[in-house]
């Protein structure tokens, strides 16, 4: 009887077949039609070079730095030249930035995904030998691939963040800072002492990080019938995904789903990843290291025989 296999799709799959779909072609992207909110970006976000951290690090805005860069629009009250047209000068500004970095930024996303061609059977590069099309899927691309590449029915997969053909689909990008958890920049002002207009930017600052909050675990909620459906799975063979704990609810709620901590993990990778934090990775989702086995891209492309299907 073959075995029931999930495939975990990310976007390192994309990148497999030469996709020009990394972060680092997103920032080209922002600084080609939005050179305001890549500077920001670029200023505030500590998303890396290649802005590879961008989704996790839209946690860990600098907030400091804002205020410390746009503070000479909070005029003094006092000032001979003060004039009332001011009054709302640096609220706006901290508004633009926390707006361009959250709604423009996501309205840009969205934008340069369903600009990425997507091969076909024929011309897509390093195709994998063999990949099962009656598995199932649960893929965090947004692209396509997968039926255009493998014609994996559309009813074996789940775009967990939607996916860029479907014109509706909201493409979910965001960091895993879950709101109850973060200090309220607005309530920890002292309201009493200090200047309204800081006050109110905090409160700006606040919905920043709200609006870029990934909310798994209402997308796991809406998805139930998925993971209710994943009972009789006999392995699960990951192509691409990082393991960043910014999915980490995805994985948690995969393993309880499985409801089997003795099911063989095989992973892909390349030679120079880290092998020893991809097993700590999955093992603070529940997998067990003596069920992981890594198996390299190269391998998966010439072996047919030796698929983990």
């Amino acid at each position: 009887m073959p075995l029931k296999t999930l495939y975990v799709i990310g976007n390192g799959f994309d990148l497999n077949h030469l996709m020009p779909t990394g972060y680092g072609h997103f920032k080209a992207y922002v600084k080609a039609y939005d050179r305001d909110v890549y500077d920001w970006l670029e200023d505030y976000v500590p998303a890396g070079g290649l802005w590879a951290e961008l989704e996790s690090a839209l946690a860990h805005l600098d907030t400091d730095h804002i205020v410390s860069s746009l503070e000479h629009f909070m005029g003094s009250y006092s000032d001979e030249n003060w004039s009332d047209a001011g009054h709302h000068d640096f609220q706006y500004e901290v508004k633009r930035v926390a707006e361009g970095l959250s709604q423009t930024l996501q309205m840009l996303f969205a934008q340069w995904v369903r600009t990425i061609e997507i091969p076909d059977a024929s011309n897509a590069q390093n195709r994998l030998a063999e990949l099962d099309v009656n598995a199932t899927y649960l893929t965090f691309n947004y692209t396509g691939t997968l039926s255009s590449v493998y014609h994996v029915p559309s009813s074996n997969v789940l775009h967990i963040h939607g996916e860029s053909a479907d014109a509706d689909s909201e493409l979910v990008l965001g960091h895993g800072w879950v709101p109850e958890e973060r200090t309220s920049l607005f309530k920890a002002v002292d309201h009493e002492d200090s200047d309204h207009r800081f006050v109110e930017a905090m409160s700006t600052l606040d919905d920043f990080f709200s609006a870029t909050f990934k909310p798994s675990k209402e997308i796991i909620e809406r998805n139930a019938s998925f993971f209710a459906g994943l009972s009789d799975i006999d392995q699960v063979v990951v192509l691409g995904h990082s393991l960043d704990p910014v999915d980490a609810p995805y994985f948690i709620a995969l393993m309880r789903a499985l409801n089997d901590n003795s099911l063989p993990w095989t992973v892909a990778v390349r030679p120079d990843d880290d092998l020893e934090n991809k097993t700590k990775l999955l093992g603070a989702f529940g997998v067990a290291s003596s069920m992981i086995r890594y198996r390299l891209w190269s391998e998966l492309h010439a072996a047919a025989r030796d698929s983990p299907d």
